[in-house]
């Protein structure tokens, strides 16, 4: 067959196609990197800061400092979760350094590149240090003051730094708000349920070992990084299987759940539907704890958790619609309750089963009910009878909040109109 020349009628076609289709593309470029010059920028420093000396030597905290294109503004002081460092939090960080704050993002002790022993967020030790912290942001200028010494600042993290969150707001005064996520109320409750009245309780042993095996890292020996008295209190409990007073003591002394009714400033309790380290049972005492002295207190019960992932930009977004009404004086203060309805829609696009967020329009400590209406079958979420969801004891991966979980029966109880699947 002869073909045609590249001249020709079809092959000139081609080539005004071709043409545009590089002139697009070009185009396009040039709007992308236009959009990303115009990004507001996002200056970084790195440094150490003292944090609380041990047992007489000092303690270096690595931390990084994110100032956004304008200042002075307010400050977000950002904490990690168990076994991981500030470079977990960049993205975080970033984002939230768009949207106008200045954020501190740390290395706990006992973590990264920063010194001291691992307390377990004890207040002597982790909260004194992110007090210290608050301190060291009074001295920077680019950062918004409401007096001398007292910067204008919110502290937020996830599970481990989410427990510091709330016990920071609790201790400090100079804290503004408060953004906990995915975090607990009573420690020795969450590693050991029902561990009360002489009650040995159930010990999470899966995840009280994988929580210590993240500790110890490439340090090696016994007790890594640990403070020695945690180490032998669980290597007690690790080897009968129960709590002695020791370690109920020192996580009592490391949980919010003691110190509720000294959080007088907004606070932000997002939790996860797939946890089976801290599941909803743990938000909702401290969502009633903090609300009953009147401190605004705003839930939300989102997809993933410590069994599920989790989505940075969903905890930006949290954050920035808790923390911008305070801290930047934007919008108002939104107390209602909202939660993720898993599989609870299909896609128009995909086809696919997805997740709704559904807005209920009154707290979720008000003690009433509402009906929402959700796309698809009403969920139902079971749980065992008289348990639920405070007796659930799993080990990691095995919780979900799923709809339809079971079929109604007396094994099923139900608490604030929802079920909890197990």
């Amino acid at each position: 067959m002869k073909s045609l020349p590249w001249n020709g009628p079809r092959h000139r076609k081609g080539r005004r196609f071709a043409i545009a289709a590089a002139v697009l593309v070009i185009a396009t470029g040039a709007i992308v990197a236009a959009l990303v010059s115009s990004s507001p920028p996002i200056a970084t420093s790195s440094r150490f800061v003292a944090g609380t000396p041990e047992a007489g030597a000092p303690v270096g905290l690595d931390v990084t400092l994110y100032l956004p294109a304008s200042t002075p503004a307010p400050a977000i002081l950002l904490a990690h979760g168990f076994g991981g460092s500030k470079t977990d939090l960049d993205s975080e960080a970033r984002s939230l350094a768009a949207h106008g704050y200045v954020v501190m993002a740390y290395t706990a002790r006992g973590f990264g590149r920063s010194g001291g022993l691992i307390h377990l967020d004890a207040p002597a030790f982790e909260v004194a240090d992110a007090s210290r912290l608050v301190s060291f942001l009074a001295t920077i200028p680019e950062v918004r003051k409401d007096a001398p010494g007292d910067p204008r600042v919110g502290v937020a993290g996830s599970s481990y730094g989410g427990g510091l969150a709330l016990l920071l707001g609790a201790d400090d005064k100079r804290v503004d708000a408060v953004g906990a996520d995915i975090t607990w109320n009573d420690l020795s409750q969450a590693l050991f349920p029902n561990a009360t009245g002489g009650e040995p309780g159930v010990f999470k042993k899966l995840w009280a070992g994988q929580l210590f095996s993240s500790a110890i890292g490439r340090t090696g020996g016994a007790c890594g990084r640990f403070a020695p008295d945690l180490c032998v209190a669980y290597q007690q409990a690790a080897e009968t299987g129960t709590p002695d007073a020791s370690i109920l003591s020192l996580l009592k002394a490391s949980s919010p759940a003691g110190v509720l009714n000294r959080i007088t400033v907004p606070t932000l309790l997002s939790q996860g539907e797939e946890d089976s380290l801290f599941p909803l049972a743990q938000a909702d005492a401290n969502a009633r704890g903090i609300a009953a002295n009147g401190t605004p207190v705003k839930v939300i019960w989102r997809s993933g958790g410590h069994d599920g992932g989790t989505s940075t930009s969903d905890l930006v977004q949290y954050l920035q619609g808790w923390f911008d009404p305070v801290l930047l004086q934007r919008g108002r203060t939104d107390t209602s309750f909202d939660v993720t309805v898993p599989g609870s829609g299909i896609s128009s696009a995909t086809g696919r089963t997805v997740s709704l967020s559904v807005h209920v329009d009154r707290a979720y400590t008000s003690g009433r009910t509402q009906d929402v209406g959700v796309i698809g079958p009403p969920p139902t979420i079971y749980a065992p009878a008289r348990g639920s969801p405070r007796a659930v004891s799993h080990g990691p991966g095995q919780a979900t909040l799923t709809p339809n979980a079971a079929p109604r029966g007396p094994a099923c109880g139900r608490e604030n109109g929802w079920m909890w699947g197990v």
